[in-house]
């Protein structure tokens, strides 16, 4: 019985060393040295994705020293799904801008003649916010009107998005683009 004994005893220790055998250390996953991190460029980037559609507003605005209002300034609002203004900034778009003479067909504004065609660069949010004074400026020299032409017109921009897109909207009622 003590050979028995002995045996049992030497089993059950041997099985007991051999848990105490040093473990392995748990392998982890190590980064690289280069990471690449979001940059501020990225962020604005997948904020610009949300721009469903586009608003508008043009005044006649005075910039020098006299009082006579010198031309145009377009105020461009790129808005999400939620009608909310997306505020995006370092990041160059190109806008085309078209100006129409405003003509009536039933009682409805309709485009005319193209008397100015044009391109501009926006670079943040604030350059849709006339409270901001942001806003592309337009010369009245530079539209191309004739006497004979009404003095009131119909503005459309599009904005070209860094993703492909191209945002378009109008203004077609009560911009004058004539100066008085």
């Amino acid at each position: 019985m003590k050979k028995t004994t002995l045996l049992v005893t030497l089993v059950i220790l041997a099985i007991a060393l051999a848990g105490c055998a040093k473990k392995e250390a748990p392998k982890y996953a190590k980064p690289f040295k280069t990471i690449q991190e979001t940059t501020v460029s990225e962020q604005q980037l997948e904020l610009l994705k949300k721009v469903t559609h586009a608003s508008i507003m043009v005044f006649t605005k005075n910039w020098d020293e006299d009082a006579e209002d010198d031309g145009l300034a377009v105020y461009i609002d790129l808005k999400d799904e939620k009608d909310e203004t997306v505020k995006f900034k370092g990041v160059s778009l190109p806008v085309e801008i078209d100006i129409y003479t405003q003509e009536f067909k039933d009682f409805k504004p309709v485009k005319g003649r193209l008397v100015y065609k044009g391109t501009a660069t926006i670079t943040s949010w604030k350059d849709g916010n006339f409270l901001l004074s942001g806003g592309i400026r337009i010369p009245f020299e530079d539209i191309k009107t004739t006497e004979a032409d009404p003095e009131w017109g119909i503005i459309y921009v599009k904005v070209h998005l860094p993703d492909g897109r191209i945002i378009e909207a109008k203004q077609d009622f009560g911009v004058r683009i004539k100066p008085e």
